[in-house]
């Protein structure tokens, strides 16, 4: 939370929103990625790896009490919150890229 927070106060000047939402750096000299489908699924991994934390919660409902009832629960809350603190972190980070021309 303090990361989400403090970066794009801290990361000044910050870029404009019309750049953090329709921007796609394709510049092979930039990237070094010279393929646009292999660019999505790198940014689609990426995205994915917020997700492991459900297992977490899917391994600890084994040893609680009404772990049928709570454990959906768990699981599911930990993907909800995860995604959010997630695409909330992406979020500000992208708002914090300093590019150098």
């Amino acid at each position: 939370m303090v990361v989400i927070i403090m970066l794009p106060i801290v990361a000044q000047p910050t870029k404009p929103a019309s750049y953090v939402f329709t921007h796609f750096e394709t510049s092979p000299e930039s990237t070094g990625i010279q393929s646009k489908p292999y660019a999505i699924i790198l940014s689609v991994l990426l995205s994915s790896y917020s997700l492991y934390g459900y297992d977490t919660a899917a391994h600890l409902t084994e040893e609680t009490k009404g772990a049928d009832r709570t454990g959906p629960i768990a699981i599911l809350s930990s993907i909800g919150i995860v995604t959010l603190f997630g695409w909330a972190y992406y979020i500000a980070l992208t708002f914090s890229i300093h590019v150098c021309f």
